[in-house]
């Protein structure tokens, strides 16, 4: 089994030679970790929604299912938008969709209090709960939350990353696990350079050979 790391020393070690340079925008799911760099941010709604789909319907808060409702509708917005071939949605467009926002998450505070001081004092702040937490998130990180609807390269979720990541995981279930980290950073970059290939819209077999060749399909410069 290749090494197990913490998660920071993970993403310093993995990440160095990216994110600290990177002047975009990281879609993430809200991992403390990526805080740690001064890149912007934005929170993926795909996790937001599997996580208001078990506060309204294990939880059976209504109001979450209305913050589920409200992402879907900003989500379709954006891309009836883009089809139409704007840049922004129309600011009357946009100053509705804040205050069904702001509407919900006092909704959420409403149902889920502050917790009460704890009877023995405890190192740390209380627990709040999934419920109170995630309020918190989409007031406090509203803008990250949102980012997809203010700038529309900024994808609603990170699926596109996390199906990149997805054949790691099928290779350790067909072919065991890695028993050497060389190996497994090896397969990583070699998956890595051919997704960042496609995403190009240069195809695997061309950015293989052009590799082979000494001639590297490479990424575009940022703007």
């Amino acid at each position: 089994m290749a090494e197990r790391e913490n998660q920071l020393d993970a993403l310093r070690k993995h990440a160095a030679g990216v994110l600290p340079e990177f002047k975009g925008t990281v879609v993430h799911d809200y991992w403390k970790s990526y805080y740690h760099y001064k890149c912007s941010h934005a929170l993926c709604n795909a996790r937001h929604l599997r996580d208001l789909t078990y506060i309204h319907e294990q939880m059976g808060q209504p109001w979450a299912e209305e913050a589920i409702e409200t992402l879907l509708s900003i989500k379709e917005g954006v891309e009836a938008a883009k089809a139409a071939g704007s840049a922004t949605l129309a600011p009357e467009t946009l100053l509705g969709f804040e205050r069904r926002w702001d509407e919900i998450f006092a909704k959420g505070y409403v149902a889920n209090p502050d917790p009460p001081p704890p009877k023995k004092k405890k190192r740390g702040p209380p627990a709040k709960g999934k419920a109170r937490s995630l309020v918190e998130r989409f007031d406090h990180r509203r803008r990250e939350v949102l980012a997809f609807m203010h700038d529309f390269d900024i994808p609603f979720d990170n699926n596109l990353a996390e199906r990149d990541l997805r054949m790691n995981k099928v290779k350790q279930k067909i072919s065991g696990c890695f028993r050497d980290t060389g190996h497994s950073e090896d397969f990583c970059r070699i998956r890595s350079y051919i997704c960042t290939a496609r995403k190009n819209t240069t195809g695997a077999f061309e950015a293989l050979s052009g590799l082979f060749q000494g001639h590297p399909a490479m990424s575009a410069a940022p703007e």
